[in-house]
């Protein structure tokens, strides 16, 4: 792990830039400096990001609302270091004259602090508005069957059959079609909606009838054919029972929209919005339906779409459970099939419709309100539900709308492990939505961060970076805190909840122990958003993909463990995308935005169009790579045996392109593109490692991240060559590395990971290499850096260290670290003499508590005797402290003596800390920490004499709500529990920069 990443350095020296130019040229004096990438981020605005770039924080209104309360709060938010603010609306606290009003003035303050103001569309998701609810011919609307058995030749004479739930669901229905059918291979009849049948009934494609003109008042006379079996349908649409806005009519979503100008937003509030709002969001698109989705146009846009009436075939376009919140993993067997096996065509022509419909109908209809205000539509597009994901969201960014996803719905855990089944999946889908944004060239993507099914008042805000940084690493960009409560007079302890105990989390400023480290963990948050969100992300690899996103990930999964050890970026392709927008050149797909190098298909049905657009990309250069059987017919319905012939022609001239491969599993498919000839942009050499990889003129910005549990030490080569520095994300140095190799177009470096730790490495090509450290493995006992113009080793440990210098020269370095070959823990007789002389540690704890808190003194017994303990104590173990939570201040002492620092210095590590710690030495803060594993250089603020450090450590809510409010018996460990260590280091010259 490389001190700039871990550690607080001496400040570095600012000289000026080697003479641009693409070659290295190791005759430079001096060594590598700082300039900022040509169209990338300067030092500065990376050290303090625009306000866009800063998180933001979803804020619950309910009843009864408080416009001091309001005002104050914003001002607490956004002295937090959050840009932007959420509002959600609740029932009760929406659409009255107090909430518009309120709105206003915060609007106006919103302005002044300059910051920006969201709000949902409504009080509840989704859309939902008095006059587009139950009965108002705008709330959502389903299709549903009601059948007849009969013999060949049997009469029926009557009513049509009612649908098979009529008893349970009596709403107004319609009469939409009556078709006949006759039945092959009966399987069991649905008599429960949302229960598949355990095989589908088998029908006969040329026996498709559709009666429905023959149909009376209600009524209808037929004849069965002579021969066989015969099911005879009615087809009825109505009400669903979501009772929101139809999400595929058009005036539906304008006649919500009217709604909300009137009783959400208000006449007054109209121009505030163009000064200080943001976005108008609709949150998770949680459709419920009892059968399949349907409008009323759906008949005369179904047969303009796809070219046929769909009456007759509507038996087909049944599947329980596919279009009621959340999609399953896998689609299940569909009420009915056809002997030629044809169904899945028609299927697949019913939900592209429907995803057509969904982004005319309601996604361009909202953001085209939105733009009115000078705001953008925001959506949770179309995941979980029968909707193609990743063309719904390159829609609404192609619109300008903003594009979210969530941690919740994406399936993520706490706490991240690879070793969790649903980490792959969850990975999948955010790299899923991400795709569409980056084909776009859209950069931001943000993500409702922290909502989970788990005893509330449990989120350190290390939980948050963690879920972040998986998030970066797949493409999303900028977080959404789930969530701050506008607190209510009166409020029981510990404050107004929106979720109670069950969901995560309602923050508060008053009572939550960690809210005063939210303006670090912001910072960092704010650093990383701002390079993501800078230049053109780049990605590797495309997976085509033509399947639902559901909790657990695409309904046809694809495993990128072995591209992810090789370096591979992935994302995913939907068909239109492939077929309409890619525009293969130069052996890229998307050449402008994603910059795709290869494909990989692992489908045995693509649309025949797409088949053309894969031939297309190989002959373009584009690597392709087939997996298992290969693609043998095609998903639309109206090309017949055309389609299927046209995508068998396609695949196989594509496997005669040099381009092509073909693979018998996806663990192949890394094999097959570096014989290929394809290298990653950022190579791992075998360590997985997840990335994203931002290009802007003057090189690239990449984000590297490691998904284990444990350290990794691997030297990545990135492809673009030029002078390395690494962008520390905690404190905003740009630091100069001293230690790279370049060649061939590309730049290593070694480099260490720990577990679940993000790094961004900028890369400038246009600088010129002065003299540095080359070799693909970093020194033990130390760690390089760039000071004072010098490339300095910092020593650990004594030794003499053989350093290669880009000049060709090698310089033997030796170093004696006082000590520093004794254990740092043990008898006070076997450690360095800078630790020795410190006490143990005592404890001072501020509660939290429904009548305002205690101070609790815990002045011994913490663990060891010494101040380096191996383990401090759980304050659950702590009799004083069980079950309580709060602020806890840890103190140690010593007295050094005069020329103590001829030793060198001292590093602190305080091992694990269960909460977020503020670091003091002598009354000076020498930093906060959120996550463990980051050393602190604290010899600057040491002197002779008596010195104290303090650690001050912020734990959750969550053991006090336990024992206070007695609902629940979950709790978790607090306090510092070390093993806190100080590590003695000496500085060595390597090369003095002349």
């Amino acid at each position: 792990m490389s001190l700039v990443a871990v550690g607080v350095l001496a400040a570095l020296t600012m000289v000026p830039a080697a003479a641009a130019g693409p070659e290295p040229d190791a005759s430079i004096a001096g060594t590598d400096s700082l300039q900022t990438l040509a169209g990338g981020l300067s030092p500065t605005q990376f050290a303090h990001p625009d306000n866009h770039f800063k998180p933001a924080m979803r804020w619950w209104w309910q009843k009864p609302l408080d416009d001091t309360e309001a005002l104050r709060e914003l001002q607490v938010i956004a002295d937090a270091g959050f840009g932007e603010i959420e509002i959600a609306f609740s029932a009760g606290a929406w659409a009255t004259d107090e909430q518009r009003t309120i709105l206003g003035h915060v609007l106006d303050k919103a302005a002044q602090l300059g910051i920006k103001i969201s709000m949902t569309m409504g009080a509840a998701w989704p859309v939902q508005t008095p006059s587009t609810g139950a009965g108002s011919g705008f709330a959502s609307q389903e299709l549903q069957y009601g059948r007849v058995h009969l013999t060949g030749g049997q009469s029926f004479s009557g009513p049509v059959t009612p649908p098979i739930d009529a008893a349970q669901l009596p709403q107004a229905r319609k009469l939409v079609a009556v078709t006949a059918a006759r039945v092959v291979d009966a399987g069991p009849d649905v008599t429960t909606p949302g229960q598949p049948p355990a095989k589908s009934t088998v029908l006969d494609p040329a026996s498709l009838t559709d009666l429905t003109a023959q149909v009376k008042d209600g009524n209808l006379t037929w004849r069965a054919p002579d021969g066989g079996n015969w099911d005879l349908f009615a087809f009825w649409s109505r009400e669903n029972k979501g009772n929101y806005t139809n999400p595929f009519d058009a005036d539906a979503s304008r006649k919500a929209a009217q709604d909300l100008d009137q009783i959400q937003i208000g006449q007054d509030n109209a121009p505030k919005l163009r000064k200080a709002g943001a976005d108008l969001f609709e949150d998770s698109l949680e459709l419920h339906g009892t059968s399949i989705f349907w409008t009323p146009k759906m008949e005369s846009e179904f047969r303009g779409r796809r070219g046929y009436d769909m009456a007759k075939y509507l038996p087909l376009m049944f599947v329980q459970g596919e279009s009621d919140f959340p999609v399953p993993p896998k689609e299940p067997n569909a009420d009915f099939a056809l002997s030629d096996g044809s169904a899945g065509k028609i299927r697949h022509d019913y939900y592209e419709t429907l995803t057509d419909l969904y982004i005319g109908n309601h996604l361009q209809v909202f953001q085209d309100w939105a733009k009115q205000y000078g705001m953008q539509y925001k959506a949770q597009a179309a995941y979980l539900q029968d909707l193609e994901p990743i063309r719904s969201f390159r829609s609404l960014q192609s619109f300008g709308a903003r594009s979210e996803t969530e941690s919740l719905d994406a399936g993520e855990n706490l706490p991240i492990s690879t070793d969790d089944p649903a980490w792959r999946n969850s990975l999948a889908f955010q790299q899923t939505i991400a795709s569409s944004v980056h084909q776009t060239g859209g950069d931001l993507l943000s993500v409702e961060l922290g909502a989970f099914f788990k005893p509330a008042y449990s989120m350190n805000l290390d939980n948050y970076r963690d879920l972040m940084g998986k998030e970066w690493a797949a493409g999303v960009s900028q977080p959404f805190i789930h969530g701050f409560a506008l607190q209510t007079a009166g409020a029981a302890w510990p404050g107004t909840t929106r979720f109670g105990e069950t969901v995560t989390d309602s923050w508060n400023d008053k009572n939550f122990p960690q809210w005063s480290s939210w303006a670090a963990l912001n910072g960092y948050f704010a650093r990383g958003t701002s390079v993501l969100e800078t230049g053109t992300a780049k990605t590797d690899v495309a997976v085509y993909s033509d399947s639902f996103l559901s909790p657990r990930g695409n309904q046809s999964p694809f495993d990128a463990h072995r591209l992810e050890e090789q370096g591979f970026s992935v994302e995913y392709l939907d068909p239109q995308g492939l077929a309409r927008d890619s525009r293969p050149a130069n052996g890229e797909l998307f050449p402008r935005t994603s910059g795709y190098h290869a494909l990989v298909v692992d489908q045995r049905a693509i649309g025949h169009d797409a088949a053309a657009a894969i031939l297309r990309a190989a002959h373009a250069g584009v690597r392709i790579v087939f997996v298992g059987a290969l693609p043998d017919h095609d998903t639309t319905f109206a090309s017949g045996g055309r389609g299927d012939a046209d995508v068998k022609n396609s695949v196989a001239e594509t496997l005669k392109q040099p381009s092509a491969a073909r693979v018998a599993s996806q663990n192949d498919v890394a094999g097959a593109l570096k014989r290929l000839g394809l290298a990653p942009r950022m190579a791992s050499g075998g360590t997985q490692v997840l990335s994203q990889w931002r290009e802007v003129k003057g090189g690239a910005y990449a984000y590297l991240y490691n998904p284990s549990d444990h350290p990794v030490t691997f030297t990545p080569s990135f492809g673009v060559q030029g002078v390395p520095s690494e962008m520390n994300l905690w404190n905003g140095t740009v630091s100069p590395l001293a230690q790279y190799t370049t060649g061939n177009g590309r730049t290593a470096l070694p480099m260490t990971l720990q577990g679940r730790e993000g790094k961004v490495i900028a890369i400038d090509k246009d600088a010129r290499s002065a003299v540095h450290v080359v070799g693909s493995s970093a020194p033990e006992g130390g760690q390089l850096a760039i000071s004072g113009g010098k490339i300095v080793f910092r020593a650990t440990e004594s030794g003499t260290q053989a350093f290669q210098l880009s000049t060709g020269r090698t310089v033997d370095v030796t170093t004696e670290v006082p000590d520093s070959d004794r254990p740092l823990s043990g008898p006070p007789s076997s450690r360095p003499s800078v630790i020795e002389p410190w006490s143990p540690w005592s404890l001072s704890v501020k509660s939290v508590t429904p009548t305002g808190g205690a101070t609790v003194t815990v002045p011994s017994g913490l663990g060891d005797s010494q101040f380096q303990q191996f383990r401090l104590k759980d304050w659950r173990d702590i009799t004083d402290l069980s079950g309580e939570s709060g602020v806890g201040t840890y103190t140690a002492n010593t007295v050094l003596p005069d020329g103590w620092r001829n030793a060198g210095g001292v590093q602190l590590d305080l091992g694990h800390v269960d909460g977020t710690a503020d670091i003091s030495v002598n009354g000076q803060l020498v930093g906060n920490q959120i996550t463990d594993g980051r050393q602190w250089d604290i010899g600057r603020w040491l002197h002779p004499g008596t010195n104290t450090v303090q650690i001050t450590v912020r734990t959750t809510l969550r053991n006090a709500v336990s024992k206070y409010n007695k609902k629940s018996t979950a709790s978790q460990p607090y306090g510092l529990r070390g093993p806190v260590t100080l590590t003695p280091f000496r500085d060595a010259v390597v090369f003095g920069g002349r």
